[in-house]
């Protein structure tokens, strides 16, 4: 596995290590930011490869978070790279949930709990789609 840096955004410590872990074995270089506010400045500031975002968070909640960051993206003021939610959240139709979806512009959703063998096939999968080079 090539030493891709991946951000975890993500306010449950126990999640934050456990995705951690697995993504370090594999070879991924990780940093986190426990907040929304923080996830801002970070990739802002920080070339990441892919984002984990959480939707519930201080600070700023993941929808804007990810929404942010694609407008800026769009504009060329950072580098853009793939934001994969992992969200426990369920929205009430999927009407809204689709809605939000596009509105976040967060390129794909995982719910809680999930597999982390998918999310680690997710993860090469947009890495490697939007041809990210390791670190």
């Amino acid at each position: 596995m090539k030493a891709y840096k991946i951000l975890i955004v993500e306010d449950d410590e126990d999640i934050v290590e456990t995705v951690r872990y697995c993504l370090e074995v594999k070879g991924f270089v990780v940093e986190v930011a426990y907040d929304g506010l923080n996830a801002l400045r970070m990739a802002r500031k920080n070339r990441y490869d892919l984002m984990l975002l959480d939707i519930m968070l201080p600070g700023k909640n993941g929808y804007e978070v990810s929404r942010i960051l694609k407008e800026e993206m769009d504009h060329k003021k950072i580098e853009p790279f793939p934001i994969l939610v992992l969200t426990a959240r369920k929205v009430n139709s999927p009407e809204r949930e689709d809605f939000l979806a596009t509105w976040s512009k967060a390129d794909e959703f995982m719910y809680k709990p999930f597999e982390m063998a998918e999310l680690m096939n997710k993860i090469v999968v947009h890495v490697e789609r939007v041809g990210a080079v390791p670190v």
